[in-house]
């Protein structure tokens, strides 16, 4: 154990300088307290814990973006669909209107 002391100018009572000291004691590193190699290894796992923790809920929120648009996709690509078969059909009622339209003229010749 290391002691080491620090001295401070202090007033008294009647203002004249007085010193107080303080020691205080320095223990190795493997006397009552952590290795320095262990606190750090300690933090780095927190870190490392906390980091893994982060890029999971990122990946929770990307696969929650990517879900819901692929829901949207979806649904424009029926609304698409829907569109395409309803011009479709009008395209061959139009068509059909007018095969009927040229069947009922030769038929009156």
């Amino acid at each position: 154990m290391f002691r080491t002391a620090s001295s401070a100018v202090d007033g008294d009572e009647d203002g004249s300088p007085t010193i107080q000291e303080t020691m205080v004691d320095i223990l190795p590193a493997g006397e009552g307290s952590i290795p320095r190699t262990m606190g750090q290894n300690k933090v780095q796992k927190l870190k490392e814990n906390g980091k893994a923790k982060d890029d999971i809920a990122f990946q929770q929120e990307m696969t929650a973006s990517l879900r819901l648009m692929e829901e949207r996709n979806a649904i424009v690509v029926e609304e698409r669909n829907r569109r395409h078969e309803e011009q479709a059909k009008q395209i061959q009622e139009e068509m059909d209107d007018r095969n009927m339209q040229g069947n009922t003229l030769d038929s009156n010749k």
